[in-house]
């Protein structure tokens, strides 16, 4: 007789940001500061190092602000970044934090992927991997683990989901 193996999937990103791993939390805020300071002009690495160097990984906010940079001048379509204090996560957060889970697995092949598929443009997507690759690291270093989860459907964001914000020299859109 066969044994019978179950094979148990890896949980989905939740909808509510109270629900995900220390990880991907301190990944969130880190995303969701950078975009405020940057939608006010002012100039976000001084609080995302200190945000980051609250949990150990200082050096990680140079690739988050490399990352967002990126994120910010190559989206193909609107962004969805909510503030800070929002308790929901949108889609195109999970597909962030998810392409990071891929980067520190060292599956950066799958990361580029995920964001060319979802977000960027496949430029855009080339000129991520650094960053990426660089907080999956620097996260790893600080302990911070990302936990395996099913990768987020991909699918068009509906136009009054999105409140525009257009950044002087750039078309991509945060909300």
């Amino acid at each position: 007789m066969g044994q019978i193996i179950h094979l148990q999937l890896p949980p989905a990103y939740p909808d509510r940001s109270a629900e995900l791993d220390q990880a991907e939390c301190v990944l969130l805020i880190a995303l969701r500061w950078w975009v405020t300071d940057h939608q006010r002009g002012i100039d976000p690495l001084p609080r995302l190092c200190e945000i980051l160097g609250e949990t150990g990984a200082h050096d990680t906010a140079f690739s988050v602000d490399r990352l967002m940079s990126v994120v910010a001048r190559s989206a193909r379509q609107p962004i969805a970044i909510h503030c800070p204090c929002c308790p929901h996560l949108s889609d195109d957060e999970k597909n962030l934090l998810h392409a990071v889970y891929l980067a520190q697995t060292g599956d950066a092949q799958r990361a580029e992927k995920a964001l060319r598929t979802a977000l960027l443009s496949a430029q855009g997507a080339e000129f991520a991997l650094g960053p990426l690759e660089g907080i999956g690291e620097l996260f790893a270093m600080a302990r911070l683990l990302f936990r395996r989860r099913l990768p987020p459907a991909t699918g068009d964001i509906p136009e009054q989901a999105v409140e525009p914000w257009f950044s002087s020299g750039s078309p991509a859109i945060f909300h």
